[in-house]
């Protein structure tokens, strides 16, 4: 019998999901430091692995107190300090970093006269005024206004009010305000535009796309408004077309160029430090949910992840990374420092299996969720119980598998990290032991002693027996074992 050793050593900076991680469960693809399968992990800091995100409630912030809907859309900048908006179903919500105001004034009914089934989709504002945009029944929609300094609502605002006074289809109404005091706002295959201060002037379909056209995002940049459009509007599975149209906001049709087109719809787009990133699908694979961004005339592709796309409610910023949430997930790309490579990650999960909104008005991310009749909106707070991290596979036939070293921090009371070796295509796992605080808080690497024969193996970390205050976290991981031939 012929040996031959082998040392595998996997450092920081972790890289996130292994490119295709989505293709197979065993994915073999991709450098040692990266993930074939993660769920809540850390990997911000590049000299470390640990436990992401927990998720509290905020005061208020379940159906047992003042949300008794999904919020679809929370206001990303204060409008006065530690106050944003939150909208969704018939309710707007008054939120603080802490708490959801539950009051005789808020959350706020939402009610049109002669209407019913009020469904809040976005909020503005500008100046004193909160603009909150919603459909009802009769397949229309429209806006309120909220004088904020003095807590005064007029619920069919945008039907009776400015100048040109009209009412709007049933849609998604993502809204953005311009450096020219305009709010700019999606309205089915149209645009609309409503001027606060020169002349409170309202037209709801100011730019018109073709018919069967749906806008799903406009976001106001570099003196132009950045509209991502559907077409045609189908829903499920169905194939359309997506384009990023550019616009100066006053003229009859859209600019030349650049008009970037993708195969495939778009959920929505976000601008950061100039550049505006897409979220859309290409729905040939299982990994057919892309990030990109805008490059002249085209969409350059960053990655591709499974899931589903996020819409204008859901996408955002943290840690100086593009943020999303994917269904309940919240997605992180970039890096925290230019000089580490752009990672894609899963950092924490929403309470609920269906995410609403997403943003980061406080510096701490809030996110909305629900499941049948429980709602809430929570933001980060100490750490997941749920994180796991599995290695790519690495192929080693024929190996014995004699020791892995895993370093870590000095860790305190009530941390831990299990370890399971999974080998032979995932036909067969070992448990492996475990780091703790009760056994191993004197040292700072632990040894392990499988002394397992296989042909291939990951590892997999789970934090499912940690502690959501005191995290383990991971700095080097070595494996040493050597190949075995048979004779």
């Amino acid at each position: 019998m012929a040996e031959n050793t082998w040392n595998l050593v996997i450092t920081p900076p972790m890289k996130g999901f292994a490119p295709g991680y989505y293709s197979d469960t065993y994915t073999a693809y991709g450098d040692k430091n990266q993930a074939g399968d993660m769920v809540d992990a850390d990997i911000t800091n590049p000299s470390k692995l640990t436990q992401g995100l927990g998720v509290a409630a905020l005061t208020n912030g379940t159906q047992t107190g003042a949300v008794t809907t999904l919020i679809k859309q929370i206001l990303s900048i204060p409008t006065t300090t530690d106050v944003t908006w939150g909208i969704g179903g018939s309710k707007l919500y008054k939120i603080t970093p802490t708490t959801i105001t539950s009051d005789a004034t808020y959350p706020h009914l939402i009610d049109k006269g002669a209407v019913t089934s009020e469904d809040g989709e976005s909020v503005i504002a500008k100046g004193d005024y909160l603009y909150y945009f919603y459909n009802h029944s009769g397949s229309q929609g429209d806006f309120g206004r909220l004088t904020m300094s003095t807590n005064t609502f007029d619920d069919d605002y945008g039907s009776t009010v400015p100048t040109g006074a009209g009412v709007l289809t049933n849609n998604s109404h993502p809204s953005c305000l311009g450096d020219d005091g305009v709010i700019y706002f999606g309205n089915g295959q149209y645009v609309g535009r409503y001027d606060v201060d020169s002349s409170n002037t309202l037209s709801v379909d100011e730019l018109d796309f073709y018919s069967g056209t749906k806008v799903v995002d406009v976001r106001y940049y570099n003196s132009r408004i950045w509209i991502a459009a559907n077409f045609p509007n189908t829903t499920g599975s169905n194939r359309s077309q997506g384009v990023v149209y550019v616009w100066d906001g006053v003229s009859n049709s859209w600019d030349d160029s650049p008009n970037p087109k993708i195969d495939g719809k778009i959920g929505a787009i976000y601008v950061k430090n100039g550049v505006v990133y897409v979220w859309y699908e290409d729905l040939s694979h299982i990994g057919g949910y892309k990030l990109g961004y805008v490059n002249g005339n085209r969409i350059q592709e960053l990655r591709a992840y499974s899931g589903s796309l996020p819409n204008f409610g859901q996408v955002g910023e943290y840690k100086g990374q593009i943020a999303w949430l994917n269904g309940a997930k919240l997605y992180l790309f970039g890096n925290i420092d230019a000089s580490i490579p752009a990672s894609l990650s899963t950092i924490t999960t929403a309470t609920y299996a269906t995410g609403g909104a997403f943003a980061n008005p406080f510096g701490t991310p809030l996110m909305a969720s629900y499941a049948t009749t429980n709602f809430n909106i929570v933001k980060l707070s100490g750490y997941s119980v749920s994180t796991t991290w599995k290695t790519i596979m690495f192929d080693v036939s024929t190996s014995i598998i004699d020791s892995i070293v895993v370093h870590y921090d000095t860790i305190s009371s009530g941390a831990r990290c299990d370890l399971t070796l999974r080998y032979n295509r995932g036909a067969s796992t070992l448990s492996v032991g475990n780091i703790s605080y009760t056994n191993d808080s004197a040292q700072i690497k632990k040894f392990f002693y499988p002394k397992q024969e296989l042909d291939d193996f990951r590892l997999e970390f789970s934090w499912a027996s940690g502690s959501a205050s005191n995290p383990l976290a991971i700095r080097k991981i070595e494996i040493i074992g050597h190949k075995v031939s048979k004779n």
